[in-house]
């Protein structure tokens, strides 16, 4: 879909929509803020430190200017922002690098209140299930639903490849209303590399391509998508999923993918910019 295709002013009425949801989302992380400062530890710090880093992702269907899915992601640069790749699945081809005359836009809440569009740039395929986003510098008026040129840089979050079964780890996403839950705390119970796999396993065919991390941190449609960090605020794998039938089984990929990720994306980059 071309630029001129989409439709970048959403009507008054769902821009409201959105921001009450986000006041919304807001007060409910900061009661799992209170809720976590009388825990013991650093919790609440370690949280407070990411969170301006991460994100909420809306898909929308432009003409209808209905919500098709959501998630979470965080940023990587100042404004490149990375998720899942199955929270964008419904508009966005898998592995992919976008021209700048191709264009799949989502919106984005940031940790600031801020509601802004942001492009689909680079995705991977369904095993690494990761996608990149590029932030814009508008942010929507919440009084008019009009586009405000508003520049805006955001801290990225720091990669760590150093995790080994034990450690203490949460998932962090910011809140979607309708989940109680978006920072949850656990242990890495079990790190499993691509090669541990046997072919045929239908249980683990979408996680085959990559290394991932198991953990007991309840990953939710809030959190999908988010870092899952370390104690010292370091990301150690983006939140995937959990699985529905298994007790405190939940994946996350693990950072050194992630990490190859981004290579991949800077080598396409400036392979078609000397195009």
């Amino acid at each position: 879909m071309s630029a001129r295709e989409i439709q970048l002013k959403l009507e008054l009425k769902k821009v409201q929509q959105l921001y009450s949801k986000m006041q919304a989302d807001q007060q409910a992380l900061q009661k799992q803020l209170k809720e976590l400062k009388t825990q013991p530890g650093n919790l609440s710090d370690v949280v407070e430190q990411v969170l301006p880093s991460v994100v909420s992702i809306y898909v929308m269907d432009w003409d209808t200017e209905e919500e098709i899915s959501s998630g979470s992601g965080f940023f990587v640069s100042p404004d490149i922002i990375v998720t899942n790749y199955h929270v964008i699945e419904d508009i966005a081809d898998q592995d992919y690098f976008y021209e700048e005359d191709e264009i799949e836009q989502v919106l984005v809440e940031t940790h600031d209140g801020k509601l802004r569009l942001a492009e689909v740039v680079f995705t991977g395929n369904a095993e690494e299930d990761l996608a990149l986003l590029l932030i814009s510098d508008f942010t929507f008026d919440p009084n008019t639903g009009e586009q405000v040129d508003s520049p805006q840089e955001y801290p990225p979050l720091e990669l760590s490849f150093d995790v080994k079964v034990g450690d203490r780890v949460i998932a962090v996403g910011n809140p979607l209303g309708q989940f109680a839950s978006t920072v949850t705390q656990g242990i890495v119970s079990a790190i499993r590399e691509p090669e541990e796999y046997e072919e045929g396993d239908d249980d683990e065919d979408d996680v085959g391509e990559v290394k991932v991390l198991q953990t007991d941190a309840a990953i939710n449609p809030g959190n999908s998508g988010g870092p899952l960090i370390n104690m010292a605020g370091q990301v150690v794998g983006v939140n995937t999923w959990g699985w529905e039938d298994a007790d405190n089984i939940n994946l996350a990929i693990a950072s050194e993918a992630l990490d190859d990720f981004l290579a991949g994306f800077e080598e396409t980059f400036e392979d078609n910019s000397q195009n």
